[in-house]
């Protein structure tokens, strides 16, 4: 009898761009924790292990059985011990560190783990592939280190392992419905205009990547929040009309795609470590009018009624022509909007701390993360030789102005 079950699509998504660009720092996620106190760094080191065997995603092999990607667990995670880095190390350094080698997906290498210990404490990083992490997986493997860590320090042993749920798998008849609407929805939809630099898939995986952040203010974050309760959307759809404005200003465009990662969590799979997630297409069309608002977070809303149908299936019906670019979209906006939650564990607490992307994943992507209090931070990436190269400051600019002007009094007056 055999454990081996069905990947996922956006597993299928990860693998295969891996097969394309094997060890690409694009298919990487790095998690960050900030631990403060006492830290014992022989209980802390077995915490993690615990930690990757509570949970499957952490040892699971994928591998085709014919043509078929499948899952295929181990009884025990594939754990090096922790790289002790030097106090002070930052994201980047860790990153270099921890990327070094490649994974080996087909015999479930998809992690490892490093620690710089400090005066305060100790920064704990987790270098993991996509194909087995999300952004909200970053909280469950924060809180889970934290209860692992506590058992140890109290000698209660490990936890109970968490059991993942089978892929979904859609319906012939709900398959054939979606695939008509995100038809619909996506007629016509073309490029975003890149000039004569626009990048292919594979360059852009092994693209070397510019960065440029921003925040926006504790006030203006708030007057965000307000604005977006009085139209009863969420802040998610201001900042993305911003971004998009930001988007269409510098390029001319006025129809086009912008990519936004989506958890497919449910009550069964909410706390496990996996890649849980869909890029869902939304189409953003004259960005003008003070109705601008209300279409955007509509087609938002349509859009995730429709999240069952796999990205790699919408992107297969709705552009069936192959392109050397990334399809259907090459823009991608992410928000992260969870609560950043302290984990006591005996003497130290453990906290998430938000991290970037570590490669380029389309032509131009932003990630906004809600920093509570201290308001909203922006990371901005481009490709450093792409159509974007040398545009990171505008494109800062540009949306600071949309997001001003969509916050200016009357600017979508008679909207609500």
């Amino acid at each position: 009898m055999t454990n081996e079950r069905l990947a996922s699509a956006p597993e299928r998504q990860f693998w295969f761009a891996e097969q394309m660009a094997p060890g690409a720092t694009a298919n990487r996620a790095l998690g960050q924790v900030r631990i403060t106190g006492p830290v014992d760094l022989e209980v802390l080191t077995r915490a993690l292990r615990a930690t990757a065997d509570r949970h499957e995603a952490l040892r699971t092999a994928f591998v085709l059985d014919g043509r078929v990607l499948v899952r295929k667990p181990s009884p025990e995670s594939v754990v090096r011990p922790p790289v002790v880095l030097p106090a002070g190390t930052g994201f980047d350094e860790a990153a270099a560190a921890l990327g070094a080698d490649r994974f080996d997906i087909g015999a479930g290498d998809v992690h490892r783990t490093a620690v710089a210990p400090d005066a305060q404490g100790a920064t704990c990083f987790l270098a993991v592939h996509h194909i087995a992490f999300d952004g909200l997986s970053h909280e469950v493997w924060t809180r889970d280190l934290a209860a692992a860590y506590a058992r140890e320090l109290s000698g209660e042993g490990h936890g109970p392992a968490v059991a993942r749920p089978p892929a979904p798998v859609l319906d012939p008849a709900r398959r054939e419905e979606l695939t008509a609407r995100w038809r619909q929805a996506l007629a016509g939809v073309p490029d975003l205009p890149a000039g004569d630099r626009a990048p292919s898939q594979h360059e852009l995986a092994r693209a070397a990547v510019a960065e440029g952040r921003t925040v926006v203010a504790p006030a203006t974050t708030r007057a965000l929040q307000e604005r977006a309760r009085q139209h009863a959307v969420s802040p998610f759809a201001l900042v993305l009309t911003a971004y998009g404005r930001a988007l269409s200003e510098l390029t001319g465009a006025a129809d086009f795609c912008v990519g936004t990662p989506v958890s497919t969590r449910s009550a069964t799979d909410g706390d496990e470590v996996g890649c849980v997630l869909n890029t869902l297409p939304i189409r953003l069309t004259d960005l003008d009018g003070p109705d601008v608002l209300a279409r955007v977070w509509a087609t938002v809303v349509d859009a995730l009624v429709d999240l069952d149908l796999p990205c790699d299936e919408i992107v297969r019906e709705c552009r069936p022509r192959r392109s050397r670019r990334m399809p259907l979209f090459q823009a991608l906006f992410a928000f992260q909007s969870w609560p950043r939650t302290v984990h006591e564990a005996g003497p130290v607490r453990f906290r998430t701390v938000p991290v970037r992307p570590l490669g380029a994943q389309a032509e131009v992507q932003m990630q906004v993360c809600d920093l509570g209090e201290d308001g909203y931070e922006g990371i901005l990436q481009i490709p450093q030789d792409g159509g974007w190269a040398g545009r990171l400051d505008d494109l800062i600019r540009s949306f600071h102005h949309h997001l001003d002007q969509l916050l200016a009094p009357g600017a979508l007056e008679g909207t609500r």
